[in-house]
Parts: C-alpha cells; sequence; structure tokens
C-alpha cells in the first residue's frame, strides 16, 4: 500500500501531528465569516448524535465539562433528545440531537471546545449554512477535513466506554 502524502511540515509524532493540525484548523477559522454567526443557531439543526472526535477533543470536553455547574450539566442531560425529524412528523422519523446540545436554549453547551466538524457546520461546500449566510468558504476547509479524516475518530459513546474499562481494569 502506498504511504500516504505528507503535508510540508507535517510530523508523525501523534501529539505534534495534533498540535499542527489545530494550528491549521485555527488558521482555517480565521479564515471564516464567523460574524453572521454571531446569535445564529441555524447550524444546531444538524448537531446530531453518533458523530466521531478524536481523542484529544473528547478529552478537552472532558476537562471543560469539569470546570461547568453540576446542575446546568444535569439540566442538559435531562433535556429529550430524541425528536420528530423536523419535516417528516407525520412519518414517524425520529433524529437523535447530540448530548451537548442544549435543547432549551438552542445552542451548544460545549460551544468553546466543540469538535472540528461541529466547527466546520456552515463553513464548507458540502455543510453550507442552511439559512445562505455565510458568503464565502474557506479554500482549505477540503484540506483540513481530509487531515481530520485520518485521526481516529471515535462516537463519544466510545472514548468514555474506552475511560471507563481502563478505571474499572485500574481499580
Amino acid at each position: 500500500m502506498a504511504e500516504p502524502l505528507r503535508i510540508i511540515g507535517e510530523t508523525t509524532e501523534p501529539q505534534q501531528s495534533w498540535e499542527h493540525f489545530l494550528k491549521r484548523r485555527s488558521a482555517l477559522e480565521a479564515e471564516m465569516f464567523l460574524e453572521v454567526c454571531n446569535g445564529c443557531d441555524h447550524c444546531g439543526t444538524r448537531c446530531l448524535a453518533g458523530f466521531g472526535v478524536t481523542r484529544p477533543e473528547w478529552e478537552a470536553v472532558q476537562a471543560f465539562l469539569a470546570g461547568q455547574a453540576a446542575p446546568e450539566l444535569e439540566r442538559i442531560e435531562a433535556q429529550e433528545k430524541e425528536l420528530p425529524w423536523p419535516g417528516a412528523e407525520e412519518l414517524d422519523a425520529r433524529v437523535r440531537y447530540c448530548r451537548f446540545r442544549d435543547m432549551e436554549k438552542n445552542r451548544c453547551s460545549i460551544y468553546p471546545v466543540r469538535p472540528t466538524i461541529c466547527r466546520l457546520f456552515g463553513h464548507t461546500e458540502w455543510l453550507p449554512c442552511p439559512i445562505e449566510a455565510v458568503p464565502s468558504y474557506p479554500d482549505g476547509a477540503a484540506a483540513l477535513w481530509n487531515a481530520y479524516r485520518t485521526e481516529k475518530r471515535k462516537p463519544w459513546e466510545g472514548w468514555q466506554e474506552k475511560e471507563n474499562n481502563a478505571s474499572m481494569s485500574n481499580a
């Protein structure tokens, strides 16, 4: 099997590779028209459960949650996340929203540390702004997504299960 092409400056060391990826992601975000997103939550209709995140993203969310008030976390966790699919209610089609979606406030409860896929919502050709408020998309979005696809990702529950199993075996 052919070795994948390397990006100049890219390293094969996992931690350095992730740090390099985060720099690329930050540079891409600097090119996004985020000002049109201020106060908007139309992308929130795409916040569905089951998406994959990297271990460092999972850890960042865990650290963020550790600093949040328990009653607020419990309030968000207790919310109904499985709802009728918008526009297909008569078919009894259902959709499960992300565990971190605050359904009452219509916002992301982990927004400052949201994973890469969430950061690309509304700012790429394949995840366009649902209200067409974003005038253009950064050129590097596809390349960033391709780099992200090479990272090991699991759904949230997969990392949580792995962590729980490791904790039990260390007990």
